[in-house]
């Protein structure tokens, strides 16, 4: 398969992401950027994941060329915006005391937007089978969901100043040498 066969696929199966977050009534849409050759991005808004204000997904594949074997697949959640710079340095060190323990993705503050973010990547070869590709991109859309719901709490009450270190750490079971 050329690697516009499998763009195209995958394309058509972000359209299916879509569809599925709206049959579970979950607002999603693909993001209209005016640029045709862009990737398409699907953006939801889980407004079930965490206690307070949900997070919102984009979903979709890195750029690719022809030379390349494999695609990579981003499930890319924003939690929360406008973290005060005071509260940084704790953030940066829950967010590494958490990212050691997860099994895939990562936590990070995007600093450009003033965002916390959580970024799980998958590599998928452009020759697998189109149900294949969609049961990973479903698979990566729970996994980020799910350690999302997990952690977001506890990571906007550390960017907010509500949370100490101290208190991640009896979260996750730990202690702070």
């Amino acid at each position: 398969m050329s690697i516009k066969e499998a763009i195209e696929i995958r394309n058509e199966l972000l359209d299916r992401m879509v569809d599925d977050f709206r049959e579970v009534y979950i607002a999603a849409a693909v993001a209209e950027n005016g640029d045709k050759d862009a990737p398409k991005i699907v953006r939801a808004i889980l407004d079930e994941i965490g206690i307070e204000d949900g997070a919102i997904g984009e979903f979709y594949f890195n750029p690719s060329s022809d030379e390349d074997e494999i695609q990579i697949f981003n499930a890319l959640l924003t939690m929360t915006e406008d973290i005060p710079e005071d509260n940084l340095p704790v953030l940066y060190e829950a967010m590494s005391y958490i990212n050691f323990v997860l099994p895939v993705g990562c936590f990070a503050y995007d600093k450009d937007h003033n965002f916390l973010i959580f970024k799980l990547s998958v590599s998928m070869s452009i020759s697998f089978d189109k149900e294949v590709v969609y049961s990973l991109m479903d698979t990566a859309v729970g996994n980020a969901s799910s350690i999302v719901d997990t952690y977001m709490d506890v990571l906007v009450n550390v960017a907010n100043g509500k949370v100490s270190i101290d208190e991640v750490m009896g979260i996750l079971g730990g202690r702070r040498e």
